[in-house]
């Protein structure tokens, strides 16, 4: 039996959310680098301070809500009669791949992320990180005696030949019921002043972890049922009611479209590392450099108006379950194509200038789509042992009628009310009418490849 006293010891660091997180002393080296104390200046939620000013929170205290979390995982699935048989080796591998689980992020949350170019998914840039030997980060995890190739392997898991060592750890950590989701939707709810994260019974839920062996992924005893819907519930509310609220959306296609305006720019400087280790000040002040580089007016440029919160208002929506698939099928095109989305936002402002006669530089009209595959999971184990049941066998899946009814209701409220595509445009209510009345012929009208 792993002896796992050590996370009870060394620096005690004093978090809202979780009271006091002991890290071993091996692994301060890993906070005290240069790469993950960057991400106190990385925020959580992005731009949803614009509309729940609480939410300042940082990659810095997930990532150590996360470690902690993960610290309670282990020790519950070491006790599970189907334990996974877990090395010291592993557990530190594990732990240290929580620790650093978002040190590739980009500045605002995901935002850059959905701009393809030369962004790649956080996980992979971490890897780049962790693996390079000149980062402090490497260097850190080389004194402790943790392989850097296992941590990346268990951070950036969708990758070929992954040991199947390391692919069972990283289920661990990212999966249905993982650390990092159990410590963002607890943390975010509490920092925007939401009561969803509230209705979770988070020792119930802890307490109800166990293992299976055939999945190879955490699962949960029948007493955590409840628990566990609770935290898939506050998932869909946190998408509809902060991540993906209107406003939130304005500001973050507003920003994009901002850097796709530089990036456009005939003699364009800006390079990918001008993203990948900024700052979000870093990134701001970059881009207003750039900006006045190229002559462009600062205060009305998409940044400037977002810092003086001057933001698009809804112009359309468009709600999946309108039957009009054609559109879904081009949204998921354009999701993954941002340059087209770019050419038809410009196309779509000449057509309402055509028709208005109203001066339209191009940029005055933007659509929003949210992240497609981006739905509740509810892949999950439930062991009933002896409460099973008579004419099933264990363990059931948590969609099982049995179990839970949860999942089909919150897959067809969430495509319904959650995910929906907007067209946002600039506060000139002639402006909106027009795009109102007009968008939809023109989109029908759109083709692609």
């Amino acid at each position: 039996m792993i002896d796992l006293r050590f996370l009870e010891e060394g620096k005690a660091i004093r978090d809202p959310i979780w009271g006091y997180i002991h890290i071993p002393p091996e692994m301060m080296a890993l906070i005290d680098a240069e790469e993950f104390q960057r991400l106190r200046d990385i925020s959580q939620l992005g731009h949803v301070l614009l509309v729940y000013p609480g939410a300042r929170h940082s990659r810095f205290e997930h990532s150590l809500g996360v470690f902690h979390i993960a610290g309670q995982f282990i020790k519950q699935l070491l006790k599970s009669p189907t334990s996974p048989q877990l090395s010291l080796e592993d557990v530190r591998v594990l732990l240290a791949a929580s620790l650093l689980h978002d040190i590739g992020h980009y500045p605002f949350s995901h935002l850059l992320e959905e701009m393809q170019m030369f962004f790649i998914d956080h996980e992979t840039r971490g890897r780049q990180i962790i693996i390079d030997k000149n980062t402090e980060i490497n260097r850190a995890l080389q004194q402790a005696g943790i392989d850097p190739l296992r941590v990346a392997n268990v951070i950036d898991y969708h990758q070929p030949d992954i040991p199947e060592q390391d692919l069972r750890l990283a289920h661990i950590l990212s999966g249905t019921l993982d650390p990092d989701k159990i410590d963002y939707l607890l943390r975010d709810s509490r920092y925007c002043g939401v009561p969803f994260g509230e209705s979770v019974n988070r020792d119930r839920l802890l307490s109800s972890i166990t293992y299976d062996p055939v999945s190879q992924r955490p699962a949960i005893t029948y007493k955590g049922v409840s628990a566990v819907e609770a935290l898939i519930f506050t998932n869909y509310l946190m998408y509809r009611n902060v991540y993906w609220h209107h406003t939130v959306r304005s500001a973050n296609a507003m920003f994009k479209r901002g850097i796709q305006d530089l990036l456009a720019q005939e003699h364009c400087t800006l390079q990918e590392t001008d993203f990948d280790r900024a700052t979000e000040a870093d990134l701001i002040h970059r881009l207003e450099d750039e900006m006045g580089h190229h002559k462009i007016d600062q205060r009305e440029s998409m940044v400037g108006r977002i810092k003086r919160r001057k933001l698009y208002k809804v112009a359309h929506m468009f709600y999946p379950q309108s039957g009009q698939d054609n559109l879904q099928d081009l949204f998921r095109h354009l999701y993954y194509h941002p340059e087209e989305r770019y050419t038809l936002e410009n196309k779509l402002c000449e057509h309402i200038s055509h028709i208005t006669h109203a001066p339209l530089r191009g940029d005055e009209i933007l659509l929003d789509i949210p992240r497609f595959g981006k739905s509740p999971e509810v892949d999950l184990k439930v062991f009933f042992q002896s409460h099973i049941p008579i004419d099933k066998a264990d363990p059931l899946s948590f969609d099982d009628p049995q179990v839970s009814l949860l999942k089909d209701y919150l897959l067809d409220n969430f495509e319904a009310q959650a995910k929906v595509v907007r067209i946002f445009c600039d506060n000139q209510p002639s402006l909106r009418e027009a795009v109102n009345a007009h968008a939809l012929n023109f989109l029908k009208t759109w083709t692609y490849e």
